[in-house]
């Protein structure tokens, strides 16, 4: 036995001691705990000294161990684990816990004594920590953004993040420059970026060291020295550089990456000096300067790549925000600072140096310096400011350059100079030294230009436009100043110059450029003998020059007038033989420019866009000419001869827009072929009937755009100001061949064909070519369209030779097959490499991009677009490695690109109509290895019915950039996004930057996302948390936006959503919702909305309370047509919950987790045609915190927003409990909702909830603090705004206890400042008696159409009792019980409206007043009151007997100025009370169709300012003001002037047509419903009648507006009265008379005289034959201004009256009318066409358009000594005959008006 146990004792140890180990766990579980604790305390204190020996060395710059930082992360993690064990509290008998305690606490105490043990070891040496050595902290969390977050810039967040991405990775550019302007922020900038890298810890030492202008290669060594830690003994530069690479190279030893920034570069640095040449791998140089090219040359010695990030100045609301945070001032508190503030800050043109140094200057100053500022940055007087681009300035080493430069500052602010321009200019100067053509000027100058850009003293003009450049305002006011001193000033002028004068200006004056804007007339002193450039903009037709303008400019060498109607053309008489250079641009006139001829030395010649009808044979003279601009000249003319006597000319434009081409003749054809010879620039247009010239030679031509068969508009996907060689060709093979412009494609940069005939481009290249691979070296752009023969582009070889091609279109080519040729399948890769954007649409025979399965390489494509390919079923192929089962099912799938495809840089993804395909990625696409479609941004799907799957199954590697998604009329997509879950540890690497999600017309989509799969809750899905929009329309079966089996996506950004569930077909109840739940038919579901409050809590099953899709931060809400949804907002746990625990205990019970917060950001919500919604928040009220104070967050605490329309079902809006919830709320919009009869109410709260409810109102802050506008409209069945607010107990003892406290008295209505209601037919009152006392915040209140509208303000008459004795109308529930009147106690206040400033009431068919008199003293602030069409109105004001006795005797309307009472049939007055009023501010008064008024008020009324008083025929004049007493109003006997019932209604004694002043009526005015606006008998009447506008009358009636009978002069009743003469009619405009037939007729009874009438003004009257009749002529005296328009039956605009007794004298003078306009009259035959003789002394302005029947202006002879100009349908035209001859004159020549 013993030798058993000797054998099995040690065995049974061994087995008993991992027992006694674990049942030690339990037994000790207690004391285990103890001792950890005892050990965890011990380790604290070394935790405490480490952290202190740290922060010592940290302050010190001392040396750390590399061990600390993570054995510091480490420790704190073993704490955490420790603090999570219990130590008591698990129970005698809980064994398993005891058994964990005890376990976990003895594991932690063997790490805890390892750590202090490690600790004891490490060794710190507390050496001098080298200045470029990254700190070992921890990496900061923050964001690159947080670095200098006063100086951050959201516009520069992409640069930002551009540059940090390049300092990353390895693989891109070593060197980076930030380049920019002097102050635009570069080296803050690079503090950032230095200060984030520091912080990510992305490199071991980051070395900085600031160059300067002068370069001393001792102190950048030593500086290099000092950052990494190293000493510098040696003495000879060359030696230093050696001691630093030996330094480096250690460090690449331990493999250690290193940032070297270089700041403040002005010249070229040798890294060689610095021990860096070539610069090693793990190395990264950042450079910061102003010069790119500095930068390029700095680069080229490290690496060739260099990456160029350039710095823009700010965008205005960060440069607003920058300047006004460093001045500390509030803006919002001085409107005035404010304004100076911004002015400032423009000027400063958002530099942000310059803003900085002015926010300082002026930090703490009083308003009279930031004043005194303005003016000095405005008089271009702040040197502090410009010290810094005068440095640039100086750095320019060549004058050429400079002078370039200067030339830019004869330009406007912000203008985009073209380059041409400077071109031309300096040419004409002779700035350009050894050049001796154009061409070589123009490079020259560009060269210059880019070279200035580099220096960042220019920048690139808008839209990336090549042709143009900028030039900064500061930068603008250096040159301003510099120029206009020495001895040869500049005069540069674009602001004010309307009083501009020459005085004071140096007749030494060496250039002008000036802003004509409101100039009438140059001074006559404006003489300047050393003029070399004159520079005239925007100058009217009323600029007049002194006739010896040009005199004695005898060195004038450049003329250039921009936009200037009339410009004075010089003569070579007038001016300096040394003219070379004439610049007329957008000069509209049609001008005779033969005199130009004359100037012999000219050289370059510019008419473009002029209006110029014809280039007379005199320009054949300039046989220096160089350049002629013809661009832009419509329908020009030019003389035989003239082309082939300019004999010099290297460069022809002649583009033309709108193919208004130049029309050549035969002799031009053969002209322009003979010039051909020696041109070097050619831009032409040849159409079909203006073909071009055979024999045309293009050998010398560089630079060119040439059409055939088309116009030149559509050449360039550029501004119009960029030039590059073009052709554009619709021809057949043939012409095309013939034509030999084929020699031209080895230039070419952009080609369009259109070429029939042309089986594929090599077809059409010149035989001579003997490598025909080349002829396309320097294309662009190329699109072939409609080319119907051909079956491919082009062969392999050419494809590969296409090096420069960008963009590459090909559309509606029936028979093409590949873009790419292969003749024997062995030409290896194809590489498109410059290919950035490719669109192939309408290419039905299309079947791949090569008809082999080569390699096509497309490096930088960025955009695709594929439209119309209906042979591809996918676009992305299957992997290489598919299985064999997946490889026999690919035979149907056609993919677009093969597997070999390369395309690492796409952005944008198009795809149209594309019949057959079925997926765009393979449904099991991974692409762990693939580039390809990882830099999406954007993809479109547009009417693909076939397309399936728009993602694969794990979509996430997808997403990674894609920003915004489309989708429309794909017809089989269930699902967007079906994602795998079994995929979510590849998944969880990704995050998204999606922001957009628009899908429409998707038949069967039924929700967004759809996943599958297990997962694990806790991670964190990224894939959506950048949405930020969602829109869904048209999508009949659409269901869920989010559902709950997306537990972990992220979506916190998410800020619209918007839903349009139109539905053309009917299914069982279904579901629409943000949040699906199946229980409950709802957009946010109740389920959800709980889990967000128990989410957190342990041990809550998540199946009973799943995680929630997180749409926290959505901020627009839009729901469309979602005929199913019932509720949108349901807060209230499921029916079918076990737990009944109010909210309350559960927080107790679980530590007072904060409530659940639902939308909290939601700030819009709109809802539309919503039809079975009954309820917009439904709520369970024991659920949902009310919160205490405003500062909380809660629940729909942002919301600002609410519309609702077209809904209706729902019977209320919300409840009183949810004005809490929405603070922010200030606008509510309820419109065309049939079934709502209350917007606020209680129905659904019962006696449970009371008490909650009743608890809301003892906050301690209001409901709609901030709520502006009230909308409502449409509502047939809105009975009350709050009737559901109303305290309903029957214990009136209760009632008055809740009134003295207000515990349930709140109404929407009194927190709105606008109140708008508009048709609500059962609306018989807007504000309960409740709150008369409390409407201080109503500003406007409008009232339309309610026509059970008793009262708008409820009153209640008291009894003897205390009680109402009348029934209250319109309680505003059936429901309910009858609502009893409280008493009326002591201290309830009477109606007041401090602050309301509107009040419209119209078509309240049952008010008998709008409010008593009790409430006038309030109306302080009323500015406009109208009552119109209420027919039961008596009074407006009634009067309060109990409130008259204390009233004032005067009552005061302080600010009403406009007071409209129109339509009120028993209305008896305003106020019928013995008070007397003053209107102090009172204008206007609109008074009629009110039969019964008697008075207006029975007091006495003082109205200081009224003048007149309107009607409903215009406005009076009326001595008595409103002081009228009238006995009987109704009788037509009042009104014996008024012949027409229609007028009768109109007026009212004692107004009436002899005290008319104006008529102005518009639209539906009742006045247009009279088929005579004057009646005969009235016209003696109209003595006072100043001014007469009817305009704007579609629906009209008036025939006549002058009522001249016919018969005798009884009839007429104006005894021998034959003249009526109207004195005082000044103006008379109608406009949309479409009946009128006669404005007024003269006849032998009656001649009507207009002696002070000045201006007539008439437009699409159709039926109009006439404006005057010929003897009305002879009164016109005073007439200035005469405007007809758009009247189609016009013939004549004075018609003959054949009566000899009427007949004028045989001339006609108008002598005061100076414009006439005709236009639009297609039936104008003349102005008059009698004999008559006509005089116009100062007529300047005749305009006819529009006029194709016009023969002739008159026929008897017109004379117009002052018309210079006619603008005519064909354009501005110089005159300089009688306008009569002027039409024959252009009639004959062609040309139609």
């Amino acid at each position: 036995m013993e030798f058993i146990s000797a054998i099995i004792s040690p065995f049974v140890q061994s087995l008993m001691d991992p027992v006694k180990k674990q049942l030690g766990y339990i037994f000790s579980s207690t004391k285990l705990v103890r001792n950890m604790n005892a050990k965890m305390k011990q380790l604290d204190g070394t935790i405490l000294d480490v952290k202190k020996h740290m922060e010592r060395n940290n302050i010190s710059n001392l040396e750390i161990p590399a061990r600390i930082p993570s054995w510091l992360e480490e420790v704190e993690k073993t704490k955490e684990k420790a603090q999570s064990i219990p130590g008591t509290g698990n129970g005698c008998f809980n064994m398993k816990m005891r058994y964990r305690a005890g376990r976990k606490a003895f594991k932690t105490m063997e790490e805890m004594e390892s750590f202090i043990d490690e600790n004891s070891k490490i060794t710190w040496s507390d050496a001098q920590r080298p200045l470029g050595k990254v700190n070992s902290k921890i990496a900061s969390s923050s964001s690159p953004s947080d670095a200098g977050a006063q100086n951050h810039f959201r516009s520069r967040e992409k640069s930002f993040k551009e540059i940090l991405d390049f300092l990353q990775q390895d693989h891109k550019s070593k060197v980076i420059a930030l380049c920019g302007m002097g102050g635009v922020g570069k080296t803050t900038m690079m503090e950032q970026v230095k200060k984030t890298a520091e912080d990510k810890k992305m490199f071991d030492y980051v070395v900085k060291v600031v160059i300067g202008q002068q370069i001393n290669m001792f102190s950048i060594q030593q500086a290099v020295a000092d950052y990494m830690g190293s000493s510098l003994t040696e003495m000879s530069k060359e030696a230093r550089a050696d001691r630093l690479r030996i330094t480096f190279e250690k460090l690449l030893e331990g493999k250690r990456k290193v940032l070297l920034i270089l700041d403040d570069v002005w010249e070229t640095i040798e890294l060689k000096d610095i021990g860096l040449s070539p610069l090693p791998n793990g190395f990264k140089l950042l450079l910061t300067s102003r010069y790119e090219n500095i930068c390029k040359q700095i680069a080229v010695e490290a690496d060739p790549d260099l990456k160029i990030v350039r710095v823009e100045v700010m965008e205005e609301p960060e440069a607003q925000n920058f300047f006004w945070k460093i001045t500390g001032a509030l803006k919002q508190h001085d409107k005035e600072l404010n304004k100076i503030g911004t002015k400032i800050v423009r000027r400063c043109g958002f530099l942000p140096l310059a803003i900085n140094l002015i926010a300082i200057r002026l930090k703490f100053e009083e308003k009279v310096a930031w004043r005194d500022t303005l003016r000095r940055l405005e008089n271009k007087n702040l040197d502090y400011v410009q010290e810094s681009i005068k440095i640039s300035y100086e750095y320019i080493q060549e004058e050429e350059e400079k002078a370039i430069f200067l030339l830019c500052g004869l330009f406007p602010d912000d203008f985009n100079i073209p380059i041409e321009e400077l071109t031309r200019y300096a040419w004409g100067l002779r700035l350009l030294n050894g050049v001796s053509t154009l061409g070589e000027a123009r490079d020259g100058t560009e060269t210059h230009v880019h070279s200035l850009k580099k220096a960042n003293l220019l920048m690139d003009g808008d839209d990336d436009d090549d042709g143009c450049v900028k030039m900064h305002d500061l930068v603008l006011d250096f040159v301003l100043g510099r120029v206009s001193k020495g001895d040869h000033p500049w005069i540069i002028n674009h602001g004010d110059n309307s009083k501009w004068c020459s005085a004071g200006m140096s007749e030494s004056c060496n250039k002008i450029s000036i802003t004509c804007r409101g100039m009438f007339e140059f001074p006559r002193d404006f003489k300047y003998p050393n003029l070399a450039l004159l520079r005239l903009m925007h100058g009217d037709k009323s600029l007049t020059f002194p006739e010896d303008f040009y005199k004695k400019m005898e060195d004038l060498e450049v003329v250039a007038y921009e936009k200037m109607q009339y410009p004075l053309l010089p003569r070579s008489l007038e001016c300096s033989t040394k003219l070379r250079t004439l610049i007329l641009h957008q000069c509209l006139l049609m001008f005779d420019c033969s005199a130009i001829g004359e100037l012999l030395n000219l050289e370059v010649l510019s008419f473009a866009h002029c209006g110029i009808r014809k280039l007379q044979s005199t320009i054949g003279n300039l046989k220096k000419l160089k350049l002629l601009d013809l661009t832009g000249c419509v329908n020009l003319h030019i003389d035989d001869g003239v082309l082939i006597n300019l004999v010099e000319l290297e460069e022809l434009y002649m583009r033309v827009a709108d193919e208004e081409a130049i029309r050549f003749t035969d002799s031009n054809r053969v002209e322009l072929a003979e010039l051909s010879n020696h041109l070097s620039a050619l831009e032409v247009e040849f159409f079909d009937n203006n073909g071009m010239p055979k024999n045309m030679l293009f050998t010398e031509l560089k630079r060119f755009r040439i059409s055939m068969g088309c116009g030149l508009v559509e050449n360039t996907d550029k501004n119009m100001h960029s030039f590059e060689n073009t052709l554009r060709l619709v021809t057949n093979k043939n012409e095309l061949l013939e034509s030999s412009i084929n020699e031209l494609f080895e230039k070419t940069s952009m080609l369009y064909l259109e070429v029939d005939g042309m089986n594929d481009i090599e077809e059409v290249l010149v035989e001579s070519v003997h490598l025909p691979q080349q002829s396309f070296n320097n294309l662009r752009v190329l699109d072939v369209i409609k080319c119907e023969n051909i079956r491919y582009l082009f062969t392999v070889p050419i494809a590969n030779c296409l090096m420069k091609l960008e963009r590459l279109t090909v559309s509606e080519c029936p028979v093409l097959e590949v873009l790419a040729h292969s003749e024997n399948g062995g030409d290896g890769v194809i590489k498109f490499q410059g290919l950035k954007f490719l669109s192939l649409k309408m290419l039905p025979e299309l079947i791949g991009l090569c008809n082999t399965a080569n390699v096509i390489e497309l490096p930088q494509l960025v955009e695709l677009e594929l439209d119309g390919l209906p042979n591809f079923s996918s676009i992305y192929p299957e992997k290489t490695s598919a299985t064999s089962s997946m490889s026999s099912n690919a035979s149907a799938i056609q993919p677009f690109f093969n597997k070999q495809m390369l395309i690492p840089k796409l952005e944008k993804l198009g795809i149209w109509s594309m019949d057959k395909l079925k997926e765009i990625w393979p449904y099991q696409f991974s692409s762990s290895d693939e580039v390809n479609a990882c830099m999406l941004t954007k993809i479109e799907v547009k009417e693909c019915d076939n397309l399936v799957n728009l993602f694969p199954t794990n979509p996430m590697s997808l997403l990674g950039r894609l920003e915004e998604l489309v989708v429309e009329e794909c017809g089989s997509i269930e699902v967007l996004f079906n994602i795998d879950m079994s995929c979510v540890g590849e998944i969880e690497e990704f995050s998204s930057n999606l922001r957009q999600i628009e899908v429409s017309n998707l038949g069967k989509l039924r929700e967004l996302w759809r996943m599958k799969g297990e997962s694990s809750s806790d991670i964190l899905i990224r894939s959506f948390q950048a949405v930020k929009w969602i829109e869904i329309s048209s999508c009949e079966r659409f269901v869920n936006v989010f559902t709950p089996t997306v537990t972990n996506s992220d979506v916190r950004t998410v800020m619209k959503v918007s839903i349009d569930g139109r539905r053309t077909w009917e299914e069982t109840r279904g579901n629409i919702e943000l949040v699906q739940n199946n229980q409950e038919i709802n957009v946010i579901s109740k389920a959800e909305i709980i889990s967000e409050v128990y989410g957190n809590i342990p041990d809550v099953e998540s199946s009973i309370h799943p995680k929630p899709f997180h749409v926290n931060h959505l901020q627009i809400l839009d729901v469309r047509g979602c005929k199913d949804v019932e509720v949108v907002f349901e807060i209230e746990s499921s029916s079918n919950s076990s737990s009944s625990t109010d909210f309350t205990t559960t927080l107790h019970k679980y530590n007072h987790q904060p409530p659940p917060l639902l939308l909290p950001h939601l700030k819009e919500l709109y809802l539309y045609n919503m039809e079975r919604m009954s309820d917009v928040w439904k709520c369970n009220w024991k659920k949902l915190v009310i919160p205490q104070n405003q500062s909380q967050s809660y629940s729909f605490h942002n919301l600002t927003t609410i519309y609702m329309r077209n809904c209706h079902s729902i019977k209320y809006l919300f409840s009183p409990v949810m004005g809490k919830l929405l603070p922010n709320l200030k606008e509510v919009w309820i419109v065309e909702c049939h079934g709502i009869d209350e917007v606020v109410s209680n129905r659904d709260i019962n006696d449970e909830n009371e008490e909650i409810i009743s608890s809301t109102h003892t906050n301690t802050f209001s409901s709609f603090p901030l709520l502006e506008q009230l909308y409502l409209e449409d509502l047939p069945s809105l009975k009350s705004i709050d009737g559901g607010t109303r305290i309903t107990t029957t214990s009136i003892h209760n009632q008055f206890q809740c009134s003295q406290v207000g515990v349930a008295s709140w109404f929407l209505c009194q927190y709105s400042k606008k109140i708008d209601i508009r048709n609500c037919p059962a609306l018989s009152r807007v504000f309960p008696s409740n709150v008369v006392g409390q409407l201080n915040k109503l500003e406007e209140l409008r009232i339309l159409e309610c026509k059970s509208m008793v009262e708008i303000f409820e009153s209640k008459e008291i009894n003897k009792d205390g009680v109402d004795s009348t029934t209250n109308v319109g309680d505003g529930s059936d429901d309910t019980c009858t609502a009893i009147t409280l008493p009326r106690s002591a201290n309830m206040t009477l109606l007041q409206l401090p602050n309301l400033t509107i009040l419209k009431i119209k078509r309240c068919e049952g008010l008998e007043y709008i409010f008593t008199s009790s409430t006038l003293e309030s109306l302080k602030q009323l500015k406009e009151l109208t009552v119109a069409e209420c027919k039961a109105m008596q009074v407006i004001v009634k009067e309060d007997t109990e409130h008259t006795e204390k009233s004032k005797s005067i009552i005061v309307f302080p600010r009403l100025k406009s007071l409209t009472l129109a339509d009120l049939p028993d209305l008896k007055g305003f106020f019928l009370g013995k008070n007397e009023f003053k209107w102090k501010a009172l204008e206007k008064v609109k008074i009629y169709g009110c039969p019964q008024m008697m008075n207006f008020t029975s007091g006495h009324s003082m109205t200081p300012k009224l003048n007149y008083i309107h009607t409903g025929l215009g406005k009076h004049s009326l001595e008595c003001g409103l002081n009228f007493h009238l006995t009987n109003a109704t009788q037509e006997t009042q009104h014996p002037m008024c012949s027409t019932p229609d007028l009768i209604k109109l007026l009212q004694f004692p107004w009436s047509f002899s005290n008319l002043v104006e008529v102005d009526a518009q639209l539906s005015d009742k006045l247009l419903k009279s088929c005579i606006i004057f009646p005969c008998k009235e016209l003696l009447n109209l003595k006072n009648l100043e001014k007469l506008s009817i305009t704007n009358a579609y629906e009209s009636v008036t025939e006549e507006v002058f009522e001249v009978a016919e018969g005798t002069n009884e009839d007429v009743d104006i005894g021998m009265q034959s003249v009526v003469v109207f004195e005082k009619l000044k103006e008379v405009t109608l406009g949309r008379l479409n009946n009128l037939k006669h404005m007024w007729k003269s006849n032998w009874w009656i001649v009507l005289n207009f002696p002070n009438l000045t201006k007539v003004s008439i437009g699409s009257c159709n039926l109009l034959g006439h404006v005057f009749s010929s003897c009305m002529l002879g009164s016109l005296l005073q007439l200035q201004e005469l405007q007809i328009s758009d009247c189609k039956s016009m013939e004549v605009i004075v018609k003959q009256v054949e009566d000899s007794e009427t007949r004028p004298t045989t001339e006609v003078v108008f002598p005061c009318l100076k414009s006439i306009t005709l236009f639009k009259l297609p039936n104008l035959k003349g102005f008059c066409l009698g004999k008559e003789a006509f005089e116009w002394p100062l007529l300047d302005t005749l305009e006819i358009k529009n006029c194709p029947k016009i023969t002739v202006f008159t026929n008897g002879q017109s004379t117009t000594p002052e018309l210079k100009l006619i603008d005519t349908t064909f354009g501005l035209c110089h005159v300089t005959e009688d306008p009569n001859s002027f039409i024959k004159t252009y009639q004959q020549e062609g040309w139609q008006f």
